[in-house]
């Protein structure tokens, strides 16, 4: 879009009412898919000061031009709603020197995102593409050639994100080594918790969960895992006495934990 948020506003304001006339209420109104974080958070404010706020369904910014920092300073929700590696040819490994391409790249970048940006989604650009197009490079997580299909680890760096379901909300994660740690309330009361191995050897994680209001003996998990010789395997995750769930993490892995219990 070439307009800024200010001009933007301007069309929200005739756009949500003839939606709503048109007993289209629940369809949600997006903007304004800025090449960059910088330019989408001027946009925010334009909006915000404009006073189409609450008529937006999200804020939407790419990563193009910049890259997402700081929380923008509006309360709708917030998408990374395109990026991708533009750069280099066609590359599938989970991590290469930390190349731009590298699944484990990718898993701090979405990381990145969510916790530091305050996101509440991150889509990548393109699924799927076959070999000729824009001359094979990595702007797809799936090469298809005729019958055949090769899979990229970045497709993996986004999959240990499923574990947190539509309507969750981000509470605090501390603690442990080299690592970074998000945390989810899921809607259905589940706890959600994703986690980074930053460092160059596997290691055991433990999350013990407070406040939950699950009833003693009865928490419940699940752990699914990916690094360099794993595509989000699934692996049995040990439950204590005292409610800690643990699993193991490989090194510059990821692991995704999903948290049941009975409410007390």
């Amino acid at each position: 879009m070439q307009s800024n948020g200010n001009q933007a506003a301007e069309f929200i304001k005739v756009l949500h009412p003839t939606l709503a006339a048109a007993n289209l209420s629940d369809v949600g109104i997006n903007c304004c898919d800025a090449t960059g974080w910088n330019v989408a958070s001027q946009h925010a404010s334009q909006l915000k000061s404009s006073g189409v706020e609450s008529m937006l369904y999200a804020v939407t910014s790419h990563e193009y031009s910049s890259r997402v920092g700081s929380p923008m300073n509006i309360k709708t929700r917030v998408w990374q709603s395109e990026y991708c590696d533009l750069g280099g040819g066609w590359t599938t490994p989970w991590y290469s020197n930390g190349g731009a391409g590298d699944g484990y790249t990718w898993a701090n970048t979405v990381y990145n995102g969510i916790v530091n940006g305050n996101l509440s989604a991150y889509i990548w650009w393109e699924a799927v593409q076959d070999r000729a197009t824009n001359n094979n490079n990595n702007e797809k997580l799936i090469l298809v050639e005729g019958q055949n299909y090769t899979v990229s680890k970045r497709l993996w760096a986004f999959a240990q994100w499923r574990v947190v379901r539509p309507g969750a909300v981000r509470v605090s994660a501390s603690g442990g080594s080299n690592l970074k740690s998000a945390a989810f309330v899921n809607a259905d009361g589940s706890i959600a918790v994703v986690a980074i191995n930053t460092g160059t050897s596997a290691q055991t994680l433990s999350v013990l969960v407070n406040g939950a209001g699950f009833a003693a003996g009865s928490v419940a998990g699940k752990a699914w895992s990916t690094d360099a010789s794993k595509d989000m395997v699934a692996q049995e995750a040990t439950v204590g006495s005292d409610g800690t769930v643990t699993a193991n993490v490989g090194a510059r892995g990821v692991v995704s934990f999903l948290i049941n219990g009975t409410p007390s």
